[in-house]
């Protein structure tokens, strides 16, 4: 009778456990382990659509893809962050010319061993100087921070401000308003399931948008993020940020408008996948 009524008691502190777990904050960081090596994926896709009223080809569009492979080592741990060596170990690109994945490569190689700092929450400094940090910057961008500072509970929110590259235009950054949510936990608490979404403005005119021409422009950001709170990284995390730009026409000699306003629809899609090596 007595084991009966200990184990009714084991099994009902059992199905409590995850309800319990998910009502107290945890923290999630980026903390990997020294010396850990983590495997990663990153493809992204990037579709641009361009109308513009009244001319001769009215709609254009393009679309590229890109997946890149890359190893990261966690190599010190300091007050700021963990120091990490990042390899690019190979680049694909479609479509592509043979010039421009060559040029791609050769961006993408001359950057291949580079040292990074992530901060626990989530941001990234690349920390070499020269050409090949302005390469790998260009190519993939200084990560900001997306984690809360503090502990958070399942179905708390938190908001951030970040400045992120926006890939359909060299050069060009945005600046997002985000809020993040814990949704889940995983059943012993070691994987944490966040979603995110925010709107997005431009910091920087593009370079094609001639000075004096009115330019507006709007976008949205949504993904998800998974955190392997055993290992310290961020091992899934899907993202898709569309934006609508608008581009008024100059006005020509005598005051009137040459042509139409030019709108530019563009959509984003990145997943990063990560794992630890065996």
């Amino acid at each position: 009778m007595a084991s009966s009524a200990g184990r009714a008691i084991l099994a009902a502190a059992l199905a409590l456990l995850p309800g319990a777990m998910a009502a107290q904050p945890v923290l999630l960081q980026i903390r990997p382990h020294i010396g850990d090596t983590i495997p990663m994926r990153l493809s992204q896709t990037v579709e641009m659509t361009g109308t513009t009223p009244g001319s001769d080809d009215p709609s254009q569009s393009m679309t590229t893809s890109i997946d890149i492979y890359t190893r990261a080592i966690a190599r010190q741990w300091t007050s700021s962050g963990t120091l990490m060596q990042t390899i690019t170990d190979s680049v694909t690109m479609t479509p592509s010319s043979a010039r421009s994945l060559a040029d791609f490569r050769r961006r993408a190689l001359q950057s291949k061993n580079a040292m990074i700092r992530v901060s626990t929450d989530g941001a990234v400094e690349v920390m070499d100087e020269g050409a090949s940090a302005r390469e790998l910057r260009n190519l993939f961008g200084e990560m900001p921070a997306m984690l809360s500072r503090t502990g958070v509970a399942v179905g708390e929110k938190w908001t951030r401000e970040m400045r992120i590259p926006l890939s359909g235009e060299p050069g060009a950054m945005g600046s997002v308003r985000a809020t993040f949510q814990l949704d889940s936990l995983s059943r012993t608490g070691d994987v944490a399931f966040i979603s995110m979404k925010g709107s997005l403005s431009r910091n920087t005119l593009p370079p094609a948008v001639a000075q004096g021409a009115g330019y507006e422009t709007s976008g949205t950001l949504t993904g998800t993020i998974q955190i392997d709170r055993r290992l310290g990284w961020i091992t899934d995390s899907r993202s898709t940020i569309q934006v609508r730009s608008t581009v008024a026409a100059l006005a020509g000699q005598k005051g009137e408008a040459r042509g139409g306003p030019m709108v530019v629809r563009t959509r984003i899609t990145q997943w990063l996948r990560a794992m630890r090596a065996r």
